[in-house]
């Protein structure tokens, strides 16, 4: 019995070992892969949020860490900066909507130095598919309604959504979670107007590798 128990010991050992081994061989083949698929999504999220007509640097090699109560986390999170001739011209910033309906819902928003809302993108979430979902542009065309909101809209007593006698239309079905971005949107923009002389003097923290 004990000889029996001892060898199967043994082999659920070197199994262990073996799947262990598995796993970090699969790492250390992949994580560049990975690594240049999550640099390739970054930088379309970036083009889609700041017109690549506006700035001339490379946004992914410029950006700061930053960390405020506004953002939604006790996280870090990222400004992307766009300058052109070296003058800041906007910041695509990480924050998060904490209240959806499912959690927290990961957002990228681009502000321009004038106030100007460019434009928000989901980048992750645990909302309802079929429901509130629809915050992702590939489910619906809801986000797009943020694109280029001037800064008056933004400082509005409006600035919520429909059901909450604002200017932003929800989706049927599901109101917590627009209301949750549209809140999570308006904290970002106010980040930005408090910090924005103080964003673009901080050091790069945020190189990546090419």
């Amino acid at each position: 019995m004990k000889i029996a128990i001892t060898k199967n010991a043994k082999i659920l050992a070197l199994f262990a070992v073996a799947c262990t081994a598995v796993v970090s061989l699969t790492f250390e083949l992949t994580k560049n892969r990975i690594k240049q698929q999550e640099q390739k999504q970054l930088l379309s999220t970036l083009h889609a949020v700041v017109p690549d007509d506006i700035h001339d640097n490379d946004m992914s090699q410029r950006c700061v860490r930053i960390n405020d109560p506004l953002l939604g986390s006790s996280d870090d999170q990222l400004a992307y900066l766009a300058t052109h001739n070296d003058q800041p011209i906007a910041a695509a910033i990480t924050s998060v909507a904490p209240d959806g309906y499912s959690g927290k819902i990961f957002l990228m928003v681009a502000m321009h130095v004038d106030g100007k809302l460019g434009a928000v993108r989901v980048l992750k979430h645990q909302e309802t598919p079929g429901l509130g979902d629809k915050v992702e542009e590939r489910k619906s065309d809801w986000i797009f309604s943020f694109n280029n909101r001037s800064k008056e809209e933004l400082e509005s007593s409006r600035w919520a959504v429909e059901k909450d006698g604002g200017m932003i239309d929800q989706f049927t079905g599901a109101t917590i979670t627009p209301r949750a971005v549209v809140k999570a949107v308006k904290k970002t923009a106010n980040y930005f107007e408090q910090h924005k002389d103080t964003l673009f003097q901080q050091a790069n923290a945020c190189e990546v590798e090419q």
